[in-house]
């Protein structure tokens, strides 16, 4: 059973996110991602890039926000979505033209080609009468932030300092690389 036309693409911002409003009020952020394929040459075996296609993809209220404030020009990304047609009169030639756009359902950075910092929106206060999962939360535990602003900091700071991936391996929990020890696999085998 089909649910529409989905669609994952893997690519990169090539124009910052540009945030509207529509008539009604709704915000919608529109974004252009560009995805370029890799092709090997048969004779000297060599990669390099193919062509370079471009998507217009629309991200609707709280999504448009997030990308809006997350996403910049060049930033690899990954995003799942729904095709979506639209028809509009050329103004040059006055033919009608249609397009195919993208409306967004998730959108992430693509960690294959760097590291990311996720950072979880505030969310308001609710009176919960003293109870603090009572909202759904699950930063608080026992009167206590679980997020580690500290550790947070640490982690940008030996960013900015550029570690390389042997640092990044050392400093792994759970590991031991540097002694021969195996990486263990979040997935069951």
């Amino acid at each position: 059973m089909s649910q529409g036309g989905y669609v994952t693409l893997v690519g990169f911002v090539a124009q910052d996110p540009q945030q509207r409003e529509t008539k009604n009020g709704s915000r919608v952020t529109d974004l252009r991602v560009g995805a370029t394929t890799r092709v090997q040459d048969r004779v000297t075996l060599q990669w390099r890039d193919g062509d370079t296609s471009y998507y217009n993809v629309s991200c609707w209220r709280r999504l448009g926000d997030h990308v809006r404030a997350s996403l910049r020009k060049g930033d690899p990304v990954v995003i799942k979505g729904r095709f979506k047609a639209r028809t509009f009169e050329d103004k040059t030639t006055g033919l009608s033209r249609t397009v195919i756009d993208i409306v967004a359902d998730t959108v992430g950075h693509d960690l294959n080609r760097g590291i990311a910092n996720y950072m979880r929106p505030q969310q308001a206060q609710v009176n919960n009468g003293g109870d603090p999962g009572a909202d759904g939360s699950q930063d608080v535990v026992d009167g206590r932030d679980m997020i580690d602003e500290e550790a947070i900091e640490q982690f940008g700071r030996e960013l900015d300092e550029g570690f390389n991936d042997a640092d990044l391996d050392a400093r792994a929990p759970g590991t031991d690389r540097a002694a021969g020890g195996a990486v263990p696999s979040p997935l069951p085998s």
